[in-house]
């Protein structure tokens, strides 16, 4: 266990990644005799939003099926310090080495993750190989969409799980706690795993080759191992879901409550891969959500909610579902959100509901420019659905429209190329004022889907195709990078030889494959060709029906005949007809009004003082004021709201503090509807605090007084951990100038700061206090004062112990206290 983050924290450039204690995160049970870490192969910020990882995180310390904390991928600057100074890779609750656990298990969300597995897995001393572990090594799991075709990634893992998650992982947790009270062997939990619905540990299947270096066979080693791994898959209805999201205190890719209200898809698309492994659809009960709502606001705090599914407007009872929270919740500033609409008026309809008489951007995935071509995928989507969608959502007035195309789609043309010009061109002509912001993305064929025999289109395809539209189209035009797809495109169909390519990889140095400023294609060519594989084997060619695919032996619930005929259907298909097979109600919503988030009448204002101490003073000072506002929204004060289309909690904040400092005198000026007693306010916001904040006082300002960041202009410090002596002191603050290198925007300036520093004083041998003067223009940090005072480098001086102690108004030389 890693107890010393001060050694490492002040070092990183985002150290609230690192620290515990967010709102409604598990305090560790350690007297629990199974422990797993649930780890996501990215940066927090991305991770903290996958709701696969925080479903199983809730469910198994609710259930307290074992000890379950959880890890995401390090950043570079901390890598670094990690094997600088010799320290494993460790979970974030109780800072554990993720090689003390049982489990570790990763979520696969997509192909190019690899490296970064390969990379937390030797960070915690854990073998990369499974082949090279022992019985005392954690067990390692896998799950995720990826599981579609594990096969490159199956030499890291000792078992992974197909389908969904849920009940499969209670099940092995479970299995797993009676075979260690009977003391069996590795070999021996592995088998009695393997015969649980969705467990497939890839040791116990042997594949062999054709000459031509197809795969022969993908067959069990021994008797009583299942041929075919079959899916599993549980009713979302009846299955757990947490109604406390964990609130982080960094700013993530999706910083809502998101509450998934179906999972699957009713659509056809044949290029799809997510849709094929989450079948069959299933939807959650209405007032099983609006509960889930209820709950999952109270305990957050979050101003926004996004009801979830691969395809919101599937839901049957979608309207309903709008209709109610809307009612309840559109006095209380909640705005909705839907991640996944289709392209016709029905979407129009329901985002009515959601945005009322605000037009943000709104997001349609026509995939592919002309009737024909959508007929080919199974996006059963006519062009004049399109246009009337569009030309509709801009007379409604949306100004702004994103669309996503594929290119590079089976049978594609240069005139089904030519027709997403012509589809832009048609509807600029029928609106006015509406811009576009189009997403270009090169097709990657998937394994389990009905396009995993079809060849890649070339890597020049891509590149002239791209060029050509970014010059036709009257758009704002975005093109994934087809370097990158080509890489997908060889693990997605990929066999077991590829998890040496993966980690040779890994060995050049390469990490967050799926980050543009990362990737490397040249690194990732190299490594496939010392792996000894021909990249074109994987991507470029057509494969057969007759041949066995590496994945052959997963089981998603669909046969390989029926995909095929699915295949032969869609490259068959010449039919351009304008129509569509998808039909719901679009008549528009009548007479529809709901009250719009207004601001509320700021009556009485409250000055509120906080203490912050340990982990948190890690926060920036906008994550502690995003922090803070989030938690008093978790009250039942009747705070007052701002204007606009997001409207927050009112408040003002103190001076900001820096990363690293604790501080005894943090201020928030809340501004409430009506007046309630101080001791009210204090109990209502301690409640809700996490460990590290503390609430210290609450008084009533005047509504007109200033604001306390504008009265504020002299702080005191604490400085712990220093070599000063009085003399020293002396001789700093005598000389004539004490000037300071200042550093912004790449800009160099010289700041005397003698006038800024009002008093040092030393309280012990090791201990100093500061009284520092806050100027508007010119103002320096502490920290680059320290360094002048002390001699110190700004590495030595993010090891002191700092914390802020007093705030004060100083007027006509007198001090005042806030």
């Amino acid at each position: 266990m890693y107890n010393n983050l001060d050694k490492l924290l002040p070092f990183v450039q985002r150290p609230a990644r690192y620290i515990n204690h967010e709102i409604n995160s598990h305090k560790p049970d350690m007297a629990n005799d199974i422990s797993i870490c649930l780890c996501f192969p990215d940066i927090y910020e991305i991770g903290a939003s996958n709701l696969g990882l925080e479903i199983l995180y809730h469910l198994i310390n609710e259930k307290k099926l074992a000890r379950a904390e959880r890890a995401y991928a390090p950043d570079i600057d901390l890598e670094k310090l990690l094997i600088e100074k010799d320290i494993e890779l460790f979970s974030l609750e109780s800072q554990t080495s993720l090689k003390n656990f049982d489990f570790v298990s990763f979520s696969l969300q997509c192909e190019l993750v690899g490296t970064n597995i390969v990379n937390m897995l030797s960070l915690s001393k854990i073998p990369v190989f499974s082949k090279d572990r022992t019985e005392n090594t954690p067990l390692i799991i896998g799950g995720g969409p990826v599981m579609a075709n594990p096969e490159p990634f199956a030499d890291f893992f000792d078992l992974f799980v197909i389908g969904d998650g849920e009940q499969a992982l209670e099940t092995i947790l479970n299995t797993y706690g009676q075979c260690k009270k009977e003391n069996k062997t590795r070999k021996e939990i592995l088998k009695e795993l393997s015969e649980i619905e969705g467990v497939y540990v890839p040791s116990f299947y042997e594949v062999k080759y054709n000459d031509d270096l197809t795969v022969q066979s993908v067959l069990p080693v021994e008797d009583g191992i299942k041929q075919t791994v079959q899916k599993t898959f549980v009713d979302i209805d009846k299955a757990f879901f947490h109604t406390k999201k964990i609130v982080p205190y960094v700013q993530t890719v999706h910083n809502r409550l998101n509450i998934e209200i179906a999972r699957g898809c009713i659509g056809q698309c044949r290029f799809c891969q997510a849709s094929k492994y989450y079948r069959p659809w299933r939807a959650r009960n209405t007032e099983n959500i609006l509960n889930l709502l209820d709950k999952g606001l109270e305990a957050t705090g979050y101003e926004e909610v996004s009801f979830s599914s691969l395809s919101c407007t599937d839901y049957k009872n979608l309207e309903e579902l709008l209709l109610k929270t809307n009612e309840k919740y559109s006095s209380k500033n909640i705005t909705v959100s839907l991640p996944s609409m289709r392209c016709n008026q029905f979407s129009l309809k329901v985002a009515e509901y959601i945005n009322r008489d605000k037009k943000p951007t709104i997001t349609f995935a026509p995939e592919a420019g002309s009737n024909r071509l959508r007929n080919v995928i199974g996006k059963y989507l006519s062009e004049t659905d399109i246009v009337n969608t569009l030309t509709s959502a801009n007379a409604m007035g949306w100004k702004t429209i994103k669309l996503y195309f594929m290119i590079g789609l089976p049978t594609e043309t240069q005139e089904d190329i030519a027709a997403i010009s012509d589809l832009i061109f048609k509807v600029k002509k029928l609106t006015k004022g509406l811009n576009f912001n189009i997403t270009i993305s090169p097709f990657v064929p998937k394994a389990q889907t009905a396009f995993q025999w079809q060849a890649m289109f070339a890597a020049q395809y891509f590149n002239d195709v791209i060029t050509k539209l970014k010059k036709t189209i009257p758009a704002t035009i975005k093109a994934h990078d087809y370097k990158e797809s080509i890489i997908e495109a060889v693990l997605a169909r990929g066999d077991r030889k590829l998890s040496k390519a993966i980690y040779i990889a890994w060995q050049k140095g390469l990490r967050f494959d799926q980050w543009v400023d990362r990737f490397n294609y040249d690194k990732w060519i190299q490594a496939i060709q010392e792996a000894g594989l021909d990249l074109n084997f994987y991507v470029y060619r057509q494969r057969q029906f007759d041949e066995v695919l590496p994945w052959q032996h997963i089981n998603l619930g669909i046969t390989k005949d029926i995909l095929y005929k699915d295949y032969i259907k869609g490259i068959s298909e010449t039919d351009s007809s304008d129509y569509t097979n998808y039909k719901r109600d679009i008549n528009l919503p009548k007479n529809y009004s709901l009250a719009n988030n207004l601001p509320t009448q700021a009556n009485v204002r409250v000055l509120l003082k906080f203490s912050r101490k340990g982990v948190v003073k890690y926060l920036s000072q906008l994550e502690q004021i995003d922090f803070l506002r989030r938690a008093i929204k978790r009250t039942a004060l009747p705070v007052a709201y701002t204007a606009g289309f997001s409207p927050l909690v009112k408040t003002s904040f103190g001076p900001a503090i820096s990363v690293g400092y604790e501080s005894d005198c943090e201020y928030v000026d809340l501004y409430m509807t009506e007046k309630i007693s101080e001791k009210c306010i204090i109990e209502e916001i301690a409640r809700v605090l996490p460990e590290g904040f503390n609430i210290e006082q609450a008084k009533y300002l005047p509504l007109k007084f200033p604001a306390i960041n504008a009265l504020v202009n002299v702080v005191e410090y604490i400085i712990e951990g220093v070599n000063i002596t009085d003399e020293q002191i002396n001789n700093f603050l005598a000389q004539e100038e004490i000037l300071i290198k200042k550093v912004k925007k790449q800009k160099e300036t010289i700041i005397d700061v003698k006038q800024q520093i009002l008093s040092v004083t030393k309280l012990s041998d090791n201990k100093i206090k500061m009284l520092l003067k806050i100027k508007q223009q010119d103002n320096v940090k502490l920290s680059n004062i320290l360094c002048s005072l002390l001699n110190l480098t700004d590495n030595e001086i993010k090891i002191l112990y700092i914390k802020r102690t007093k705030l004060f108004v100083n007027k006509d030389n007198l001090f005042y206290e806030i």
